[in-house]
C-alpha cells in the first residue's frame, strides 16, 4: 500500500496542482492498470479455458456475442435509467455488481465437471454483461465530467498507456503459471488473479470524487480503450472497443425525424463499417479453436503472442498522429483496413510460433494506427451537431456485425475447416478495406 501512495502522489504531482481535477487522476490511472491485469488473464484467457474443456464453435462463437447482445438489448434503457440517477452512484454499484463475476470464476475449474464449466462460463457472461452494458455507459459519461477537455488528451493516452503495459504483464504472468501448474490448479491461479485486479481497479473507482451534477453533454470522443463492464477479450483479433459514443446516448432520444435528418451517404458509409467489423470479429471464436486444435499452443505461448500484439501496438501507437498529418484519416483507414488482412493469412499459413509472432507484430502495428484512424474518420464524416443519432445508428451497426460474425464464425469453420475459413476471412478483411475505400 505504501507503494501505491508513492506512486499516485507522483502521479499526481504530474497533474496541474491549480486543478481540482487532479485529485482522481491517479486513481484512473490505477483503475485502468488493475484492469488491465483482469484483462489480461481471466476475461482473455476464457475463450482458450472453454476451448480445452472441449467447448463446441457455436459455444465459443456465443460466448463472444453475448456482450453485444445484450448491449443492443440494454443500452438504451441503461441510459434512461442513468440519466435519473447520481452518477458516481450508479458507476460504483454496476462495478461492484460487474466485478463479483470475477470471483465466480475461481472456483470453476476445481468444483464442476467439464460440461458443466462451460455452460457456467456462458450464464455468467451473460450475467456479467447485465450491469457492465450500465457501467459501460456510466463510466465514459463519469470519464467525460471528472476529466475537462483540456487535460482529457493526457489523462486518456496515460490511461491507454498503462492499459496496454499492464495487459502485456498480465498475459505473460498468465500464460507460465498455465504451463506450469496442472490445468484446474492454473486456471483456478489465473482466476485469482483477475479477481485481484478486478477488486483493485474496483477500489479506485470507490475512490474516485464524483459530483452529483447530471453528467455535461460532450461533442468530442474520449478515445478511451478500455471500457471497465466490456465483456471477454477476443483472441487472436484484435482488441474490442465497443461503443464508441455511448455516452451519447445520454442526449439522443430516438424519433423518425432523427432518422431522416440521416444522409443517403452515411447509410453507404454504414454498410461500409458494418463489412469491415464483420470480417474483424468473424475469427473471433475460429482463432482459438485453431491455436489449440491445429497448432496445439500451449497456455504460456498463448500469453507470448497475445503480449507481442500488445507491445506491437503499443509501440507502434504514437505513430498515429503524425501518419494522420501525412496522409489523412481516409487514407490510413483505407490502407490499414486491407492490411489487416496479412496477419489473417499469416495466422493460416502458420505451422508454430515462428510465423504466427510475425503474425502478431503485424496485427498489431496495424491496429495501432487503424484503430485510432478508423474512428477519426468517422467523426469526420458525422455533422458535428448531430452526432447523437449518428454514432447511435453505428452502435447498432457494430453489434450487429459482432452478433453475427461471432456466431456465423464456427458454423462456417465447422464446414470448410479451420485453416480454410482463416483463408476467407483474408478474403473478406480485403473486401471490407475496398468497401471503405469505396464509400468511407
Amino acid at each position: 500500500m505504501r507503494v501505491s501512495t508513492i506512486f499516485s502522489k507522483k502521479l499526481q504531482s504530474q497533474s496541474d496542482s491549480t486543478n481540482p481535477q487532479a485529485v482522481n487522476f491517479p486513481h484512473l490511472y490505477w483503475d485502468i492498470g488493475w484492469f488491465g491485469i483482469a484483462f489480461g488473464s481471466t476475461l482473455s484467457f476464457l475463450p482458450v479455458f472453454a476451448t480445452r474443456l472441449g467447448a463446441a464453435g457455436w459455444q465459443i462463437g456465443l460466448f463472444n456475442a453475448i456482450p453485444a447482445l445484450v448491449g443492443v438489448l440494454l443500452t438504451m434503457l441503461a441510459s434512461r435509467w442513468i440519466e435519473a440517477k447520481p452518477l458516481g452512484q450508479v458507476v460504483k454499484q454496476s462495478i461492484v455488481i460487474q466485478r463479483i463475476g470475477f470471483l465466480l470464476f475461481i472456483p470453476l475449474p476445481l468444483v464442476l465437471p467439464p460440461s458443466w464449466q462451460i455452460w457456467a462460463v456462458l450464464l455468467l457472461t451473460l450475467l456479467m454483461a447485465i450491469p457492465g452494458t450500465v457501467l459501460i455507459v456510466a463510466f465514459n459519461a463519469m470519464l467525460a465530467t471528472l476529466v475537462s477537455p483540456e487535460f482529457r488528451g493526457h489523462v486518456v493516452g496515460r490511461r491507454n498507456a498503462l492499459f496496454a503495459a499492464a495487459i502485456m504483464v498480465s498475459f505473460l504472468v498468465s500464460g507460465q503459471i498455465l504451463d506450469r501448474f496442472s490445468f484446474e490448479w492454473g486456471y483456478f491461479v489465473v482466476f485469482g488473479l483477475g479477481a485481484i485486479g478486478a477488486a483493485l481497479s474496483t477500489y479506485h473507482v470507490m475512490c474516485l470524487q464524483v459530483p452529483d451534477t447530471p453528467p455535461q453533454f460532450q461533442g468530442r470522443l474520449l478515445q478511451d480503450q478500455a471500457q471497465p463492464g466490456r465483456g471477454p477479450a477476443l483472441s487472436g483479433g484484435v482488441p474490442r472497443r465497443l461503443a464508441v459514443g455511448l455516452r451519447l446516448w445520454l442526449k439522443w432520444r430516438p424519433s423518425v425525424a432523427s432518422l431522416q435528418r440521416v444522409s443517403s451517404r452515411y447509410w453507404w458509409v454504414m454498410l461500409a463499417y458494418f463489412l469491415f467489423h464483420f470480417s474483424q470479429f468473424l475469427p473471433a471464436p475460429v482463432v482459438p479453436l485453431f491455436w489449440v486444435r491445429e497448432l496445439h499452443l500451449t497456455d504460456g505461448q498463448i500469453g507470448w503472442i497475445n503480449a507481442i500484439f500488445f507491445m506491437t501496438m503499443l509501440t507502434v501507437s504514437p505513430l498515429l498522429a503524425p501518419l494522420t498529418r501525412r496522409l489523412g484519416n481516409y487514407r490510413l483507414s483505407m490502407g490499414g483496413a486491407i492490411l489487416l488482412a496479412s496477419p489473417m493469412l499469416l495466422t493460416a499459413l502458420s505451422k508454430d510460433m515462428s510465423l504466427l509472432s510475425i503474425a502478431n507484430i503485424a496485427g498489431g502495428g496495424t491496429w495501432a494506427i487503424l484503430s485510432g484512424a478508423l474512428f477519426n474518420r468517422l467523426l469526420e464524416l458525422i455533422p458535428d451537431n448531430d452526432r447523437p443519432v449518428h454514432l447511435a445508428i453505428y452502435n447498432v451497426s457494430l453489434n450487429i456485425a459482432i452478433l453475427s460474425a461471432t456466431m456465423l464464425g464456427p458454423l462456417l469453420a465447422d464446414a470448410i475447416g479451420l485453416r480454410e475459413i482463416l483463408f476467407v476471412i483474408v478474403v473478406l478483411r480485403v473486401g471490407g478495406g475496398l468497401a471503405l475505400a469505396r464509400w468511407g
